[in-house]
């Protein structure tokens, strides 16, 4: 693999506009089509939305369980964090066998979201987070009590698993 030294960042800050123009647009053609859903059948119907969208990305990480050498909790928070590479900002607080702590200081789907006036549909990605873990390993539990999607200065989440699991 051929590594191209970029000492100001130019490349990287070029890329990271370009996916950002990307990602707007396609997040912006999902919250229009949301919103003509809302409009058009009402909330009951985005409801039915936003199970599905929960589905899948339970259906998702049940997949990548199967398909995984490993399921520990810190298998889940080394997939996480890969996941996140790029798009967002964390420190890791806390790292264990049975326990993992972050505090998530910047997150390209809140930008994107609150930028559209739509983190109301921005949060189910945040919502997704518990479920998801668990999908990946019914042992994992999920605590958060602040997200980014709707305005808090951070996103703290916690994964953890009890000592019985």
């Amino acid at each position: 693999m051929v590594r191209i030294l970029d000492p100001d960042g130019d490349a990287e800050r070029a890329c990271q506009e370009i996916l950002g123009r990307k990602m707007t647009s396609a997040v912006s053609m999902y919250v229009e089509a949301l919103r003509a859903i809302e409009q058009l059948y009402g909330l009951a119907a985005v409801g039915a939305v936003q199970e599905h969208q929960m589905r899948k990305w339970v259906a998702a990480a049940a997949e990548r369980r199967e398909l995984a050498e490993e399921t520990s909790l810190r298998a889940y928070c080394g997939s996480l964090e890969e996941g996140c590479r790029g798009s967002h900002l964390w420190e890791k607080l806390e790292e264990s066998e049975t326990r993992q702590a972050y505090r998530f200081t910047r997150c390209l789907w809140a930008e994107l979201f609150r930028s559209l006036n739509a983190e109301d549909i921005g949060v189910w990605i945040c919502e997704a987070d518990g479920p998801v873990a668990a999908a990946f390993n019914p042992g994992i539990r999920f605590q958060r009590t602040k997200t980014l999607m709707e305005g808090d200065d951070c996103c703290d989440h916690i994964y953890y698993v009890e000592a019985d699991s």
